[in-house]
């Protein structure tokens, strides 16, 4: 009888044994990154448009993602938003995700069931459907869906600027763009929104304007050319006397509340239907766009320019490897970053030296220095105010 006890003892210490072995063999082959709550999806496309890289494939890092067999967008480091590692010029290097689905918790009142607004609200601004099609200088392609808020204006049959919608009366853009200041014939521009091409007509996807006001900033300087306070607003309206209307391909961008500020390193994204080679003199006429990140005032002042050239005003940013910019065309438009899955307006193309330079990078309008400026020829304090921007517990 003791025989037996011993033998079943030992029966069930094996089967403890392999038991314990079994689950530590399947711990071991999970994807690390896989564990980090609130991190999982099934997102492997970044902000740019590029396809992410499997993270066992990243030289350096493949014994800490071995397991990790798959492209998915991950968190590991708890950053803004999930990002994962591409390919560009024959370097690995990080990009945010656009993680569009995000977990919401169910309340307890029942939705509205009235019809959404035919126009974009302070509470509903910086959305956008993200659709890049393919690979500004050294960006990519994009179809307007992933940039709506941009404005594209013409004098006469001509495009001269960028521009951002920023209520669906309201365009923001740079001063620069109009060089006579006060004395512009607003009667010879034109705002489209939702637009492709420039030499392209979509009676789909468009929507028409003419200028009924604007403002330049009074202390904007047309004698110096110093860029200082480089901003200007557009009223506009179509013929039957309406705003801009909200579709899938025009938006309005949120504004961030005054004297908000993005740290060194944050990606953003420019957008514009500019020149896109070097010393070259045709728009791209198809919208682009690159993403950029922001550069401490600090190193902007002292590394690449001077406090003379880059006040408190201005912000700048560039690519990582200098190849996307800003250039000429693009002026007055849009420089946004997303913050919680909305995109924020932080700066308006206002000048650079060439055109992605090494070492020179795009300086931009500071619309945070601005918002009362804005509320107050607008009208729109609730816009301006920034209400959508996540306010810290």
């Amino acid at each position: 009888m003791k025989f037996l006890l011993r033998i079943l003892l030992l029966t069930c210490a094996l089967c403890f044994t392999e038991a314990i072995i079994s689950r530590s063999a399947r711990v071991k082959d999970k994807c690390i990154l896989d564990e980090i709550e609130g991190s999982k999806n099934e997102v492997s496309v970044t902000v740019s448009g590029r396809i992410c890289l499997p993270w066992n494939s990243i030289p350096r890092r493949s014994d800490y993602f071995k397991n990790c067999h798959h492209n998915y967008c991950r968190n590991p480091n708890n950053k803004t938003l999930p990002w994962c590692f591409v390919m560009r010029k024959k370097r690995y290097v990080k990009e945010y995700c656009h993680v569009a689905h995000r977990a919401v918790k169910p309340t307890t009142m029942s939705p509205p069931t009235s019809e959404p607004s035919k126009q974009d609200t302070e509470s509903t601004c910086g959305g956008r459907r993200l659709n890049r099609i393919t690979k500004i200088i050294g960006g990519s392609r994009s179809t307007v869906e992933s940039q709506p808020w941009i404005a594209a204006i013409f004098k006469g049959d001509g495009f001269i600027c960028g521009g951002t919608l920023i209520a669906p009366c309201w365009v923001l853009t740079a001063a620069h763009c109009l060089p006579d200041g006060k004395r512009t014939s607003i009667k010879r521009y034109s705002v489209f929104l939702g637009k492709n091409a420039i030499n392209e007509t979509d009676s789909v996807k468009e929507q028409k304007f003419t200028v009924s006001e604007f403002v330049v900033h009074e202390d904007y300087d047309y004698t110096t050319e110093n860029y200082n306070n480089d901003i200007a607003l557009l009223k506009i309206v179509n013929s039957n006397g309406q705003c801009a209307e909200r579709t899938d391909s025009v938006r309005t961008a949120c504004l961030p509340p005054f004297q908000q500020k993005l740290p060194a390193g944050f990606y953003c994204e420019i957008a514009g239907y500019g020149r896109h080679q070097k010393g070259g003199f045709e728009y791209s006429r198809y919208l682009k766009q690159a993403q950029v990140h922001l550069i401490s005032q600090n190193d902007c002042q002292n590394k690449y320019y001077s406090k003379d050239e880059v006040n408190e005003n201005m912000l700048c940013a560039a690519s990582g490897d200098w190849e996307e910019d800003a250039c000429k065309g693009d002026s007055g438009g849009p420089l946004v970053c997303e913050v919680d899955n909305t995109m924020f307006l932080f700066g308006i193309i206002s000048w650079g030296k060439d055109c992605s330079k090494k070492f020179n990078p795009g300086v931009y309008t500071k619309v945070t220095n601005y918002n009362k400026w804005i509320s107050q020829h607008t009208g729109l304090p609730k816009y301006t105010i920034g209400s959508r921007y996540p306010q810290k517990d």
